[in-house]
């Protein structure tokens, strides 16, 4: 009998090793793997939008800049001057479209003119304001 389980496992043995099944006392070697994730970083400028950048790594400073990789973004200084020739520098142009982050702000065009004045809602729309004259 014992004979007769000394075949059966020899012949069990050489089954699963023909199957691809390891030999016994011999552990598979472990695959090589690489693996990298993508990170983002990003700051609020306070003349002008958000900065946003994705890398291997990366840092960011409020109202500052970002770095990813390596590369610099850096926030304004000063907002750009509003050139009111351009049609979607107007008041009525920029109302209710989408912005970001809320409670920014911006100057928009009346009559050719920088003298609105828009903020982005908590549901990332401009609504502007224009200033009354009394007649």
């Amino acid at each position: 009998m014992k004979q007769s389980l000394g075949i059966l496992a020899a012949i069990l043995v050489s089954a699963l090793t023909a199957c691809g099944a390891p030999p016994p006392n011999e552990t598979p070697e472990p695959l090589g793997e690489e693996s990298s994730a993508l990170v983002s970083c990003s700051t609020e400028c306070p003349s002008g939008p958000s900065l946003s950048c994705w890398g291997n790594a990366c840092s960011a400073a409020n109202n500052a800049y970002v770095q990813c990789d390596g590369v610099y973004q850096y926030c304004a200084t000063t907002p750009p001057p509003l050139d009111c020739s351009y049609s979607q520098e107007a008041c009525l142009s920029v109302l209710g479209t989408s912005c970001s982050p809320p409670g920014s702000r911006r100057k928009c065009c009346i009559q050719n003119e920088p003298i609105g004045n828009c903020q982005c809602t908590t549901r990332n729309v401009w609504t502007c304001t224009v200033p009354h004259e009394d007649p």
